[in-house]
């Protein structure tokens, strides 16, 4: 999504509930680069959906010389609960660039989407096989990052899905192998996004959310400069929840497996993803409930390969590092 400028010098900026976090790319390395993090004060953004888009527009100026300065290229994250994956059918000679131009002209024809004027993408991991995958976005939520960007002197660049940046970064850390269908569970302290991609395509995608009172998180700064949070509420209750949602994963993937593909494909493993400080235990209940390999993503994985960064910056890497 929007126009692409060929400039080594950008910002990758993530937004939800509680944090806004960045890598600011001073070249074309990632050793170049710095880190910026701060909590956001509650109800600024609920859902991923901006709810004072005043406020946030003086967190942004407030801070804009950390991002960058003005007239930085920006990237972000189109909001997970917004995004609808849809497969279509095209004629088996449409490819390349000629493929979102016949999406274009099919919406509303061949190709019904729940909302109007939507911001699309494609992606044919066959080409010549008559079948692709369309990404479609509600515009609203967009439109209002890219005008307060706008507004503070910034340029929005690219507007990327934070499902193919996690698979981004999987791919170059070598942690996807051929002819194997994996669920990536992205889980932030108040969200949870699903991913199921094989043989070079998502099949799946799902956000839920998670029920917490944001206001028992706390953020603190550590003395590297970045933001911890922590839960001061009844962690046992919390983990009722996250439980929860480990089975709402096995009724996902029960779906996938046999009303999506009548029993001929299923799910080979899950890897457990985000900033969630609950990660490891995630990942243990996981493994005690459900019969699969569940790898997670943490700081050791992350640091192991980018020296300074975290499991909460992998989807920012994978954004960061795309290359347009």
């Amino acid at each position: 999504m929007f126009k692409t400028k060929k400039k080594q010098s950008h910002v990758s900026i993530e937004l939800n509930d509680y944090v806004l976090r960045a890598i600011v790319m001073k070249g074309p390395s990632i050793e170049q680069a710095s880190l910026f993090e701060m909590v956001l004060p509650q109800g600024l953004i609920e859902e991923a959906s901006i709810k004072d888009e005043m406020e946030l527009f003086n967190v942004f100026k407030a801070n804009v010389s950390s991002l960058g300065g003005k007239h930085q290229s920006v990237r972000f994250f189109v909001p997970d609960p917004i995004i609808l994956l849809k497969s279509f059918d095209h004629p088996k000679e449409v490819v390349g660039d000629k493929l979102k131009e016949f999406v274009q002209m099919e919406i509303g024809r061949s190709i019904h989407l729940p909302f109007q004027e939507p911001l699309i993408d494609v992606y044919d991991s066959n080409p010549g096989d008559g079948q692709a995958m369309l990404f479609a976005a509600a515009p609203e939520e967009v439109h209002k990052m890219t005008n307060l960007l706008l507004d503070i002197d910034l340029d929005p660049e690219v507007a990327d899905i934070r499902a193919l940046c996690n698979l981004r970064f999987l791919e170059m850390i070598n942690a996807i192998e051929p002819n194997k269908t994996y669920l990536l569970a992205n889980w932030l302290v108040n969200e949870l996004s699903i991913c199921i991609y094989s043989d070079g395509q998502v099949d799946f995608l799902r956000y839920q959310p998670i029920e917490t009172d944001l206001s028992l998180w706390l953020g603190s700064r550590t003395e590297t400069g970045d933001v911890e949070f922590s839960f001061s509420g009844d962690v046992e209750e919390y983990r009722m929840t996250l439980a929860d949602q480990v089975l709402e994963l096995d009724r996902i993937m029960n779906f996938f497996r046999f009303s999506l593909y009548k029993g001929e494909k299923s799910v080979d493993e899950i890897i457990v993803m985000g900033d969630n400080p609950f990660l490891e235990q995630i990942q243990q209940l996981l493994q005690e409930n459900l019969p699969l390999p569940v790898n997670v993503v943490n700081d050791y994985v992350v640091n192991e390969h980018f020296p300074g960064y975290k499991a909460k910056h992998t989807s920012l890497l994978g954004l960061a590092l795309k290359v347009v």
